[in-house]
Order: structure tokens, then sequence, then C-alpha cells
């Protein structure tokens, strides 16, 4: 049901949903008996800064497997806080991790399977709903300021569309020394400087001086393109950190040595090191950092020459492409320097975040209020069974050291199509899972990796392993599970929603996609059938 149709009839309808039965359904836990005369008052709105950026690798960390690179605000945001180290990207790639970011659903449920597609032609809403049902959409029903800089790569350059106040998007972000931004969807303004990085990071600085200290709370999600190839145009004193491959090993099992991608790739990681600082130092200046959740992430990885692979080649089930950081602080609330060793994706991210900021509580709030207006009431309405249906998980209670909560036994990986990736080489078409002691993908027709994680990196393929028979059947039949809830059931309303194009560019042969349009070609991951090792 949308805005406007809720909107008609207003308050009566906003109290048709028994809170207690809402707070029940979303998972949430009801920290006030009512809102009305007498409730204790509401608990303060945190401020949430979300930057990540573009190819950050796991393993390209100081604490992991690269004792080298320098990354001393990250170190301090790890100390200040909780880093998971078993962060995955569902589906290594830009627009979809984004889209999966911003919607909390699956690739196919909302259809944006790979690059260069729009968020507009979202397939799992309906017409005049296609810009609803985000991330930002739920914050700005419950009183929050949302802004929005950096790179987009969800179609169009005005991301107020989908909820964002204020949209400042950055377009040809991969020349980082010569690019350009819009601001508020208006015409692209062209730059030039050393890293568009900081530069974007400068702008958000400006805005959290205008708005930061309001009592308004703000959501502010920030872009950045590097580490994000190019790696030669990394600026030229963060190159001068790794002189030579004595300063820098390179990643053991880099069969490409390519020493300028290499240096060049771990400089920008430098660069973002920097933007983490910048941003805490903002936050603490300002004296907002004790009411700010702040997280560090990116959108996936990048293969780093091990198999061969381009050094920033994405789109493949390995650690280096699907492995990245998430760090999280919010001081008195989540506790400081704590690994976490729970698996946890993208598709997690958009409930763990309403819940740490208690949306669903703020926004039954606003449905009891009579001061909120209706369409106040109407938002509120509308975000509240989205925010119900996420698929992913709250990781809210393990962030806060709630012992008890179920931790998830795997999480699903894929690389679906590869259209529209303009030129690159095309990679393999996988389904696959990682759990505690596994990494596990299969392509359509043969098992393709077995890694077992106890390995420093994962380099030992045991797929044709005999020892490995039984591994390999209860991870097939999990993964088929994954495929069975996060993908069948979506692919006819797929198919069925998708423009004309995206779906004529999705059979395209020539990239390793459908191929026969008469076979459909859909289902073709079925597991339950015997494997060849």
């Amino acid at each position: 049901m949308g805005v406007d149709t809720i909107i008609k009839d207003g308050a009566r309808m906003s109290r048709q949903i028994p809170r207690r039965a809402f707070l029940k359904t979303t998972g949430a836990v009801a920290l006030v008996s009512g809102a009305g005369c007498g409730a204790p008052p509401a608990p303060k709105k945190p401020n949430i800064v979300f930057l990540f950026s573009d190819t950050h690798r796991w393993g390209a960390l100081p604490w992991t497997q690269t004792p080298a690179v320098q990354t001393p605000h990250m170190e301090a945001m790890r100390d200040r806080g909780v880093h998971f180290s078993s962060c995955y990207s569902n589906l290594p790639l830009c627009t979809p991790y984004r889209a999966i970011l911003m919607t909390g659903r699956w690739p196919y449920q909302q259809g944006l399977i790979a690059n260069h597609m729009s968020l507009r032609e979202r397939v799992d809403q309906g017409v005049g709903e296609k810009t609803r049902g985000t991330l930002p959409r739920m914050f700005q029903a419950a009183g929050y300021r949302t802004a929005y800089f950096g790179k987009w790569h969800l179609g169009g350059h005005d991301a107020r569309l989908f909820g964002w106040e204020t949209s400042l998007v950055w377009g040809g972000t991969n020349n980082h020394r010569k690019c350009r931004y819009s601001v508020n969807g208006g015409d692209w303004i062209d730059w030039e400087g050393i890293s568009n990085a900081p530069a974007t990071v400068d702008q958000a600085l400006d805005w959290l001086d205008d708005y930061g200290t309001s009592d308004t709370p703000f959501f502010l999600m920030v872009s950045l393109n590097p580490p994000h190839g190019p790696m030669i145009d990394a600026p030229d004193d963060k190159k001068a950190l790794y002189p030579d491959p004595a300063a820098l090993p390179f990643h053991p099992h880099d069969e490409l040595r390519n020493w300028d991608d290499h240096q060049g790739y771990h400089a920008h990681v430098s660069v973002v090191d920097d933007c983490v600082g910048t941003i805490q130092a903002k936050l603490e200046a300002l004296q907002i950092s004790e009411n700010t959740i702040f997280v560090y992430t990116s959108d996936h990885g990048g293969m780093s020459g091990v198999h061969s692979i381009a050094y920033g080649q994405k789109r493949n089930p390995e650690d280096e492409s699907s492995r990245v950081p998430f760090l999280i602080q919010w001081p008195g609330h989540i506790p400081v320097n704590v690994e976490l060793t729970d698996l946890f994706s993208t598709i997690d991210i958009f409930p763990t975040l309403c819940s740490l900021a208690q949306l669903p509580e703020h926004l039954f709030r606003i449905i009891e209020s009579p001061r909120a207006s209706n369409r106040e009431i109407a938002l509120a309405q509308n975000a509240m069974p989205y925010m119900a249906l996420c698929p992913g998980l709250d990781f809210a209670p393990n962030l806060l050291r709630d012992m008890n909560q179920a931790r998830p036994t795997s999480v699903f990986l894929m690389h679906i199509t590869n259209m529209n990736n303009r030129g690159s080489q095309p990679q393999v078409l996988f389904r696959g899972m990682v759990t505690q002691d596994h990494l596990y993908a299969a392509l359509p027709d043969r098992e393709y990796c077995l890694y077992a994680r106890s390995e420093t990196y994962l380099h030992t393929n045991l797929v044709a392993d005999p020892s490995q028979t039984l591994v390999k059947q209860t991870l097939r039949m999990e993964l088929q599970s994954w495929i069975d809830k996060a993908e069948t059931p979506f692919l006819d309303q797929w198919f069925a929603n998708s423009p004309a194009h995206t779906v004529d560019a999705w059979y395209g042969p020539e990239r390793g996609n459908g191929g026969n349009r008469a076979t459909g070609n859909r289902a073709t991951f079925n597991l339950r059938r015997s494997q060849p090792a």
C-alpha cells in the first residue's frame, strides 16, 4: 500500500495495527508499554554515518593479511568498536551490492543483478512505488535528515528520488583525479584534484557543519571510489609509503605480480584510511561522536592476481573478492575492541541499522502521537511492514553483546550474470556459501571450489578430494536451500517485470548468460541432482 493511499485514511488507519503485534512481527524488543500519558520518554535517536569504499578486500588490512599496509585510523576505529571478521558481499559487484544495501532485498527479488542497472526499474515495487522501500526512506519516516555523497551507480545522478534529502552524486569516478559531480540532480560540475575520495568527504563534512549539531538526527552515507582501479593514479605521497616489494610484499598467491597495481591499490587504501580519520575528527570536533553510529565497510574486494585474475576484478567466490571489512562504533553502546566472528553479509545491513536506531519503536511512537500529521503517520505506516519483511538478519543484539542471540550457520554468495560489464573479462557464474568452516561454490554443471577456512589464505581447493564427499553433500544441500528461498521464488517475477532491454541483455550468449531464449534457462542450479566432483 502506497503513501498516498494511506494518507487518504490517515489517522484511522494508523491505529489499526496493534502495537505489540507489530513489535513482535519485526523482531523488535518492546522498550516501553505505550507512547501515551505516563510512558517513559523515547530513547534518543542516534545519528548514522555510513562510509563505504569500492574494492577494499578484507585481507588488505594490517591485522588480517597485510601487516605492511598503513591504516592507522581504521585500526583506531577497530579498537573503538566492533570489527566483523567474516563479513561477505552476497553478490560482489558494484551495482548489485548497492541495490542490496539500499533495498534490503535479494538481487532477483528487487531486480538489480548486474552492473549499470537502475534502481528506478526495480521489479518488487509496483507502478508509482519504484523509489520507495529504501533504507533512507525508513529513516526519513522516523524523522531523520538524510544525505548521500559520492559514487551512486544505481542509475541517474539524483539520489533524492530514493529518500536522500541531499544528493551529491559523483560520476566518472574511476578517474580519481579528474571527474565530476552533481548537486541535487543538477548539471554536472567538473572537478580535478589529487583524489576524489577526500574531496567527496570534504563535501560531506560541509554538510555536517550545517546540519550535524541540530536537534534533528541524521543519516549520512558516503561512497568512495578508491581503492577501485585504476591503481596507477593513487596520490604520490601515498605511493611513497610503499616504495618497493620489500616494504609491501605481494599477496603470496598473486600470480601476476604487477607492482604498479599492487603499490597503487594499497596507496588508495591509505587514502581511504585518511578519510576515516577525517570523519572521526569531525564528529569529535562537533561533539556528536558519542551519539553517532559510525560504520566503515566496502562493497566487495579484488582478486589481487590470485588465479591470475586481474588485481581489482571481483565477481568471484574467493575471499579476495567476496570478503570485506566491516567496522562499527557507537560509544557507550557497542563494546570496544571486539572481534565478532559471526557470519554477516550485505543483506543483513539494512535490518541491523534500522534495529540499532530503534526505528520500529520510533515509528510506532509517531503513529500513536496525537501531534503527528497524517503524512508523518502514513510514512511510518509505510515503513513498518517493509522493515518487517527484510530477509536479512538483525545483528543489533549481537553487537550489543546479547550472547543468547542465534548465529547464522551460513551466508549466500552468487554471481548471476556477466551482462552489462562493458568489456570486462567474463567471470564464472556461481552460487556459493560460506560457513564457519568452509567456502563452497558450484557452477551450473559442476562443483567449483571447496576451501577450508582454517587456511590463512583460502587457496587449497579441496573440491576433488574424495575425503570431502560427505562435507560437499552437506554443503550442497544447504546451498540448495539458499537458492530455494533467496532466488527461485523471484525468478518469474524478474523475467515478467524487468524492462525488455534488461531481459535482452541477460540472454546475450556472447557474455555467457542465458543463451537460447526459447529454453528460458532460468533454473540452471539444481544441486539436488548428483554433481561430479
